[in-house]
């Protein structure tokens, strides 16, 4: 919606001058209910992604439980510190009720919102841009797929160090 937007003061730019038919009112207006669907769009995607937060922090905390009290006593609880459990068992909720939310609205905002900037330069007259986004996107998938690697390492390490 934004680079729609972005396109709508192009248009308004360029015809303001030309256009008898309508006045500066009927574009301003235009462009209010462009940024007003845009608003209610970020307010739908942030509800979704909340309520779905919610829904999957349950649906693992139920099922760490579970497990938790399913696990045989003699060999799981004498081998496991209560205070590496209780701080896995937050941590990974936490993960899920406050990183994750900002986690999956940025990877379903950027791509798009890089893609709808890509086709607007392809649009404006730049079509070297076309094979400009192929590369940026492989290079992009080659870096995180190099990162998701170190991350779960140090994750790892990290949620180790801090149970004792």
């Amino acid at each position: 919606m934004k680079t729609l937007a972005d396109f709508w003061l192009a248009y308004w730019s360029r015809n303001t001058s030309q256009d008898s038919n309508h006045s500066n009112l009927y574009y301003y207006l235009i462009y209010i209910g462009i940024s007003l669907l845009s608003a209610l769009l970020v307010f739908i995607r942030i509800v979704v992604i909340t309520l779905k937060g919610i829904d999957l922090s349950r649906k693992l905390h139920h099922d760490m439980f579970s497990r938790i009290i399913r696990a045989p006593v003699n060999l799981f609880f004498d081998r496991v510190p209560l205070g590496r459990l209780i701080n896995r068992f937050t941590s990974d909720l936490d993960l899920v009720d406050g990183v994750m939310p900002f986690g999956v609205g940025g990877i379903l905002y950027y791509p798009i919102s890089l893609l709808s900037k890509f086709i607007m330069c392809a649009i404006a007259g730049t079509k070297w841009v076309i094979p400009l986004m192929f590369v940026f996107i492989t290079t992009s998938f080659q870096i995180q797929r190099s990162y998701s690697r170190v991350f779960r390492e140090v994750f790892s390490l990290s949620n180790y160090i801090f149970s004792f």
